[in-house]
């Protein structure tokens, strides 16, 4: 299938249409993106033509990926951030152009334009709940630091792409983040056939191969072979061993870890 990426809608000079169709794709993405049930609303369900209007207002520049027929199937922002960079606002796929990696696409045509324009920097804040920071550390963005939502009880990292730098699959949990980020105060969660466990880490500069000897231990727990679902940074060291025969995404304490323990903050989600 045909996808191409245009940085100037189809409408020409019609604002007002551009802005309609932007925010129209915007909410049938945010609308059905979320990867658990349960997570607050998303800002972007409820985008309107007039907050795409205020975004063009204040600078931004759009780009949108269309099928081969003219239908939109995509869209993203970015505000001038200042200091050589652009700011990511509302990449947002619509359900029936996922899969067709429209989100790369947008992303990649962002970044060309960004250095086009001979800008350093593109970054961007992801919700860690919706698992969002996975993908984009596969892009080659770095985090480099959490911090608690301002307006719901999710967690958010701020990311940096530097636009110097190859393209590169960061691995996970944080994509470049110094660690230990909690002075040990990591829990570790894994799923597997008999449900949910999650275990107390004390991460290191390797964390790739301490979460996968937390695995072995994990899968004690839930029946078999463990899967790294995600982590937390607490206030205080966890003790013991959290086990639920839930999925990961039924359980409070990974769904919604700041609602639980309003010192918490969710470091990493893995989807599904």
């Amino acid at each position: 299938m045909t996808v191409t990426v245009e940085a100037r809608g189809r409408e020409g000079h019609d604002g007002r249409a551009v802005a309609r169709r932007t925010a129209a794709v915007t909410r049938a993405a945010f609308a059905t993106g979320d990867p658990y049930p349960g997570l607050p609303v998303a800002d972007g369900a409820t985008e309107t033509a007039e907050d795409v209007r205020a975004d063009l207002a204040r600078s931004a520049r759009l780009w949108t990926a269309f099928d081969a027929d003219g239908e939109p199937l995509g869209c993203v922002r970015a505000l001038p951030a200042g200091d050589g960079a652009w700011a990511v606002r509302r990449l947002a796929v619509a359900p029936r152009g996922r899969g067709r990696a429209v989100g790369r696409r947008l992303i990649r045509a962002l970044e060309d334009d960004a250095r086009a324009e001979g800008l350093d920097r593109v970054v961007l804040d992801a919700v860690v709940e919706r698992g969002n920071p996975a993908f984009y550390s596969r892009l080659g963005y770095r985090t480099a630091a959490h911090f608690p939502g301002p307006d719901k009880p999710l967690s958010e990292v701020h990311m940096v792409r530097e636009l110097s730098a190859p393209d590169e699959d960061l691995p996970h949990p944080w994509g470049g983040e110094p660690v230990p980020l909690w002075e040990g105060a990591v829990r570790a969660w894994f799923s597997g056939p008999g449900g949910t466990a999650a275990l107390p880490a004390e991460l290191g500069p390797h964390p790739a191969a301490e979460l996968a000897v937390l695995a072995g231990r994990a899968a004690r727990h839930v029946g078999g072979p463990a899967r790294f679902r995600g982590a937390d940074g607490l206030p205080r060291r966890p003790r013991g061993v959290l086990v639920d025969t839930r999925l990961a995404e039924q359980v409070p304490a990974f769904l919604l870890p700041r609602a639980v323990d309003p010192g918490a903050l969710a470091l990493w989600r893995t989807r599904g």
